[in-house]
């Protein structure tokens, strides 16, 4: 498998490759403790040492993401996404999120997906250029009232206007949360701009452009306390006890890695020049008459019309 990946081209965005030291981290002996519940509240003794590591974690979390609150006890992305529906809905509400096949995730109340089956979801879509269809999204947010509003994709080339959607979700009394997870790496570094000012919550994934463990963060902005004093504690509660159990205390510390590594200028360096590659790729396959949806990318991302 190593010779697979380091002779291989490996074009997709959750195939990142984690450094050596995250690797270490989750392949030690963090594996062997079991953690339920958070820092200084546990039920099982002998937590001196991880309750330090998933502080570390969060503190790192909260400073690279401009954010007073972070949980870092998310299995993966679609728990964390899960875990903000708990949090804020009630079973039947409204929610709104990006149509699959417009590049959508299955989170955001796909029909496939267990978020379409306990809520009532709405859809929103992509111009035919391949941006966000602000026109269409605003009309829709005012005709059904969402509960919760999604912005964030799985495929979307564009930087995601983040103060227009929060306008919509402010019109109409709704949180809005961002799911960063293939940007989050690009956020961090500065190269994409940040929801924190704009949205209430935040998730991410932290395997994709982050380059950590596969693993997820949730977090509460100014705003979403502002909102709502008691967000954290309602994310912490939907986390534990309401959805999982001990959290994974080797993938916290390898996390605690990551972000940490986030804040080095080699990092800063590594999401600039990825995006850099991404454009430049961009262009060569347009000047080789293969059409690109939205012509061209602001991120790490492009996608090919077939």
């Amino acid at each position: 498998e190593v010779k697979r990946q380091e002779e291989g081209l490996e074009l997709i965005p959750s195939e990142s490759v984690a450094s050596k030291a995250v690797l270490e981290a989750l392949g030690s002996v963090l594996n062997n403790k079991y953690s339920e519940g958070y820092p200084g509240r546990r039920y099982y003794g002998g937590q001196e040492n991880i309750d330090k590591v998933e502080i570390l974690a969060q503190e790192r979390a909260k400073k690279i993401f401009n954010v007073p609150y972070a949980n870092v006890q998310p299995y993966s992305g679609s728990p964390a996404n899960l875990a903000v529906y708990v949090a804020v809905c009630q079973p039947g509400d409204v929610t709104m999120g990006q149509n699959l096949p417009d590049g959508g995730h299955l989170t955001h109340g796909w029909k496939a997906s267990a978020t379409s089956i306990f809520y009532k979801p709405v859809s929103y879509h992509v111009k035919p250029d391949g941006y966000l269809d602000l026109a269409e999204i605003e009309k829709l947010a005012v005709e059904h009232k969402p509960r919760l509003i999604w912005v964030g994709a799985t495929a979307y080339v564009r930087e995601f206007p983040f103060e227009e959607l929060s306008k919509i979700a402010d019109k109409v009394g709704a949180y809005l949360a961002a799911d960063i997870a293939h940007i989050a790496g690009l956020v961090a570094a500065g190269v994409h701009k940040s929801p924190a000012e704009f949205v209430h919550i935040i998730t991410t994934t932290t395997h994709k452009t982050l380059c950590g463990p596969r693993g997820g963060i949730i977090m509460v902005t100014q705003k979403g306390l502002d909102k709502d004093p008691d967000l954290a504690k309602k994310i912490d509660q939907a986390i534990f006890p309401k959805l999982q159990g001990g959290p994974h205390d080797h993938q916290t510390a390898a996390i605690a890695v990551a972000v940490g590594q986030a804040m080095e200028a080699k990092f800063k360096k590594f999401a600039s020049q990825v995006v850099r590659n991404a454009k430049m790729l961009a262009d060569e396959l347009m000047k080789k008459d293969l059409k690109l949806v939205s012509n061209g990318t602001d991120n790490h991302m492009m996608l090919i019309d077939c």
